[in-house]
């Protein structure tokens, strides 16, 4: 048995064709893999330089004139929904003001602070009437024909169970519960006061509250 000194001093280190062969599809996939990390790093950097890089406490913000800082915007739950963190209410929108009042509160809201957000209610304005529920819709409905819609998130409640509110369901004249004939109703409603064809985010104003026995 012969045995090559410089082999055992020098083992090679040169793996076997087969191991070359498939080690250069991995270089090649590694060799990708840095360049779009490097290139979504860069992406990163110049939307921060903007002030619109999504991070885990600011998803997305916006400069706008009434704010240091911008609006930060977050994702609605699950949805594609991207919502301004304040959302306005408008729960005395016609009684403490005018419709004409109201847009213009609505257009500060959008213009100066980057607000995409608002809430109304079936039952508002409050605390609500026969006479006055629904008035708080008007001023909304006037406020969206000024915008194209999808600028709006239009959130807007159905009344929960009430022994004392019976005149948000027309001429029924039923007091308010939970099923499947009265939030129908109230959507219905909602739609023909608002003047549009969807709502966003539909809510219960409050839950029906059982008591066992």
């Amino acid at each position: 048995l012969s045995l090559n000194s410089h082999a055992l001093s020098h083992p090679t280190r040169t793996p076997p064709p087969a191991q070359r062969t498939q080690a250069q599809p991995m270089f090649h996939s590694l060799t990708v893999l840095a360049l779009v990390l490097l290139a979504t790093a860069a992406l990163v950097d110049a939307l921060a330089a903007t002030g619109t890089a999504p991070t885990i406490n600011s998803p997305m913000t916006k400069p706008c004139p009434g704010l240091k800082t911008g609006m930060a915007y977050n994702r609605l739950g699950d949805s594609d929904l991207v919502v301004s963190r304040v959302c306005m209410g408008t729960m005395t929108f016609g009684r403490q003001n005018t419709i004409e009042e109201g847009v213009e509160q609505l257009t500060r809201a959008w213009d100066l602070y980057g607000i995409n957000f608002l809430d109304t209610a079936e039952m508002y304005p409050v605390p609500t009437t026969a006479e006055s529920a629904g008035l708080t819709d008007k001023t909304v409905a006037a406020f969206l024909k000024t915008r194209k819609r999808e600028d709006v998130i239009l959130a807007t409640k159905v009344a929960g169970t009430s022994t004392r509110i019976n005149w948000l369901r027309g001429e029924s004249e039923k007091f308010c519960k939970l099923d499947k004939e009265q939030i129908t109703y109230s959507i219905d409603a909602s739609l023909k006061r608002l003047e549009t064809d969807y709502i966003d985010l539909l809510q219960i104003h409050w839950p029906d509250r059982y008591v066992g026995g």
